[in-house]
């Protein structure tokens, strides 16, 4: 190598590791608010994009802030990301990329100034995973839920940039960003088939309280056997009958190694809505889940399981119904504290009173409610389903026999202290702490005198309680 050439990747090298390479500005300087100035939808100018936006989105954010010009390849990339992100070179040497000769060119462009992070597009193209993409994006064709439709229409679209701070739900933008990479599954840069395998990367995002997924799955018998034994299973064999011992998450979801995880989705949101068990599609469904379990199982025991969850589902509804009715005569009756007239506005309903999906600017008993379906009804959802018996029942359903006596006793008392005010002639007037403080003032879309949306159904009016 010649000593200009030595003089030159020196210069080059310093001047990344000084500036980072990929670096971003801050999206909330003057001056410096690019593409991230606004959000997208049509919720768009009620919010701005936090910073990691550029990485969760990045067709639509990314924007390289590199120092460095010039184009450069394979193994030009290799000889100064050794020396600033040498574990990146290392995985990708691991990874079947390398020996396939896709340098980093290929994903991220050759030119320093037009640099950009890969989509399902970027590795979709005709002679890499086609395949596999355009299996990924049939999930659209499938409704909610879907991985490919995980990002734009269920975050972006169903407002949740504005019904909390950006920073609070920063997470679920994170997870969802599964529609628009796929190393939320092939972790960078191995990439590797026998790690998308293990439940534990789908634990990565399935957790936690609205999809209790991960943690349901390792408490049931397929769980506990891929912990005893899965350490000695070759994961690099392909998702079909007689590879692996107990089936996994992608063995079922992902079942022969289609992309398409929701094809046989049998239950919308999770459990959060009932189906119609003598519709055509739920039987078309249902025996294609039958034909899954029976590369363990006979079609027998098969039926009588998931018609036994189907059952549990139907169970956690009638509680849900119960508490809904108590609460919806509240309203009616206007002995709700505080009434919808009392509360800040909210999304395109203003003041108009709805059950939706909201966490706050509600009462208690409207909370308890929602947690009713969205945490409780969905956990027994996914317990029963995926075989874990003390989630099922101990943990969810008796936590929610819990919250409709909590909804009963709250209504009750709403109930006796209105009548208690009657009788002595007291009119209570709402508390201002319903609408303004520290925190609640931070949510855009609540704020009495923010400016209306040019979306007809974005609008926020001051209408009376309906």
């Amino acid at each position: 190598m010649s000593t200009k050439k030595k003089i030159f990747i020196f210069f080059f090298v310093f001047t990344l590791v000084s500036f980072g390479l990929f670096s971003s500005v801050n999206v909330h300087a003057a001056g410096e608010l690019g593409k991230l100035a606004n959000g997208e939808g049509k919720w768009g100018k009620f919010w701005k994009p936090i910073e990691m936006y550029r990485w969760w989105d990045p067709e639509h954010y990314f924007e390289p802030d590199n120092p460095i010009d010039g184009t450069f390849e394979g193994a030009e990339c290799n000889n100064c990301h050794e020396k600033i992100t040498p574990r990146i070179v290392l995985d990708w040497k691991e990874s079947k990329h390398s020996g396939a000769l896709v340098t980093c060119d290929k994903c991220h462009g050759n030119d320093h100034q037009k640099l950009f992070m890969p989509t399902p597009d970027t590795c979709g193209t005709k002679n890499c995973h086609a395949k596999q993409v355009k299996e990924f994006k049939s999930e659209k064709e499938s409704g909610h839920p879907a991985h490919a439709r995980a990002f734009h229409p269920d975050v972006v679209g169903a407002g949740w940039q504005i019904s909390k701070p950006q920073p609070e739900v920063a997470g679920c933008a994170q997870c969802h960003s599964i529609e628009n990479k796929c190393d939320a599954c092939h972790f960078r840069h191995t990439f590797k088939a026998s790690e998308a395998r293990r439940p534990a990367t789908c634990g990565y995002c399935h957790n936690g309280p609205d999809h209790r997924d991960i943690e349901c799955f390792e408490a049931s018998a397929h769980g506990v056997i891929t912990k005893i034994d899965g350490d000695n299973w070759d994961w690099d064999k392909t998702l079909k009958a007689g590879n692996y011992r107990a089936p996994t998450c992608a063995y079922c979801h992902m079942y022969e190694g289609t992309h398409n995880a929701v094809e046989n989705t049998v239950y919308a949101h999770m459990g959060v809505l009932e189906v119609d068990r003598g519709a055509k599609e739920y039987a078309r469904k249902r025996k294609a889940w039958v034909k899954i379990c029976n590369d363990c199982h006979s079609s027998r025991f098969a039926r009588a399981y998931l018609s036994g969850a189907d059952e549990t589902v139907k169970v956690s509804h009638m509680k849900v119904r119960e508490a809904k009715a108590i609460i919806e005569d509240l309203h009616k009756d206007g002995f709700l504290e505080a009434m919808p007239k009392d509360l800040a506005p909210f999304l395109d309903a203003g003041h108009k009173w709805n059950l939706g999906g909201r966490m706050y600017n509600i009462t208690e008993i409207e909370r308890t409610w929602f947690d009713m379906l969205v945490y409780e009804g969905t956990t027994i959802f996914k317990a029963a389903f995926h075989m874990a018996a003390d989630w099922q029942t101990y943990v969810a359903a008796f936590q929610q026999d819990e919250s409709l006596l909590k909804v009963k006793s709250e209504a009750s008392k709403l109930r006796r202290l209105k009548a208690l005010e009657k009788k002595v002639g007291i009119k209570h007037v709402p508390y201002d702490f319903w609408k303004k403080g520290e925190y609640t003032d931070s949510l855009t879309v609540i704020s009495s005198d923010h400016p209306k949306s040019d979306h007809p159904k974005a609008d926020h009016p001051k209408g009376k309680d309906k």
